[in-house]
């Protein structure tokens, strides 16, 4: 029997090699338009967790007609988490993305299509069969699609059985963004797409140190995510509604990474204290985040742990969690698997704190400077 050898110059190890995925930043603001009606229809998500605060939030919800506020609830699904694929699918939209054009696209995008993209995007199946099936209006294999996610997403059947049994709704939906752009959004649209324009041409403009996944990590202020197998794009979309927070998302193969931009995009006030500045300090004045952050210096917490050390809600500690995360000195490692019962885990960045402490010295100073002058 004769064996035979590969020459050890012919094979290479590739398995830990960084994974090269090409890295797009949009920098329109059609999908803040987006954002924007997510966020404020979203009633999952506290308007406190958000720069903008709930009176802002509370002045857009007035704005909307009330018929449009019904087709909004209608269109957007269970939590409003229908827009983020919409805002997924525009992705796909010829570039440039200025918002005319992909909302007109979006009117153009055939009736399967968009309920192909709905059903798997909701259901995070991957059985095209079925989900063709249902695209075809089939309301067995709409349940089927569902399963377990019927009970974590009340909402989602009679949603997806819309999708499937509802006779333009690429219109219905390009329509509806339309209205809200002009009716609702027109206010804030000239500052946020000037700023979001800025923080992506700065994006741009940033030497690339590192790999997609330490990219993430940089733009999202410390978000530990390892990117799946299968992702072949990944997609920066700077955004001011975020702010502070960072949504990581995606669907058939594209990572979406929304980010809050900087304070030096916005604020045109040369005094003025950067807001993450302020969120740092106000974040370390309370004694419970202290403990939170002291903890996780010395090792991973999860939410839970975190919740049995200070003997509180664990809502009450998750708002404590999401300051300290929103003002940047949390890391947060996502599992490659929470729908398994596995759990996020939190440690400190402790460059933030030495970068604070060196912000905080040099706008000191800089005021003392001109005061004195």
């Amino acid at each position: 029997m004769t064996e035979k050898t590969i020459p050890s110059e012919r094979v290479r190890d590739l398995t830990s090699a960084p994974r090269r995925i090409p890295i797009e930043i949009e920098g329109t603001v059609t999908f803040e338009v987006v954002l924007t009606l997510w966020s404020i229809f979203n009633p999952k998500e506290s308007s406190g967790a958000f720069d903008l605060g709930p009176e802002w939030r509370n002045e857009m919800i007035s704005l909307t007609p009330e018929d449009l506020a019904a087709e909004i609830e209608l269109l957007g699904g269970p939590h409003a988490y229908a827009w983020l694929g919409i805002s997924c699918l525009l992705l796909s939209a010829p570039h440039p993305h200025d918002p005319d054009r992909v909302l007109d696209w979006l009117e153009t995008v055939g009736e399967k299509r968009l309920r192909r993209w709905l059903l798997g995007y909701s259901s995070h199946e991957e059985d095209q069969a079925l989900i063709e099936e249902a695209a075809d209006g089939d309301v067995e294999a709409t349940l089927r699609l569902v399963g377990e996610w019927a009970e974590k997403k009340p909402g989602l059947v009679e949603f997806l059985e819309m999708v499937v049994t509802t006779e333009g709704l690429p219109r219905r939906y390009a329509a509806l963004l339309k209205r809200f752009r002009s009716e609702v959004f027109s206010g804030l649209e000239e500052v946020h797409a000037g700023a979001i324009s800025r923080a992506a041409a700065a994006r741009r403009a940033t030497p690339v140190r590192g790999d997609a996944k330490e990219i993430v990590e940089e733009v999202t202020s410390g978000i530990d995510f390892e990117i799946p197998l299968g992702i072949t794009r990944v997609v920066l979309v700077p955004s001011v509604v975020t702010r502070p927070l960072s949504l990581i998302d995606g669907h058939r193969g594209t990572l979406v990474v929304y980010y809050g931009i900087a304070d030096e995009f916005i604020n045109s006030d040369p005094e003025a204290p950067p807001s993450w500045l302020v969120r740092t300090y106000k974040a370390l004045s309370d004694d419970k985040r202290l403990r939170i952050l002291r903890r996780v210096s010395e090792g991973g917490a999860t939410l839970d742990e975190l919740t049995e050390m200070l003997g509180m809600a664990k809502s009450t500690v998750h708002h404590h969690v999401s300051l300290l995360r929103g003002a940047g000195l949390l890391r947060v490692h996502l599992p490659d698997d929470e729908s398994k019962g596995k759990q996020r885990h939190y440690t400190l960045r402790e460059a933030s704190l030495g970068d604070a402490a060196g912000f905080l010295d040099s706008y000191l100073r800089n005021e003392n400077e001109e005061t004195d002058g």
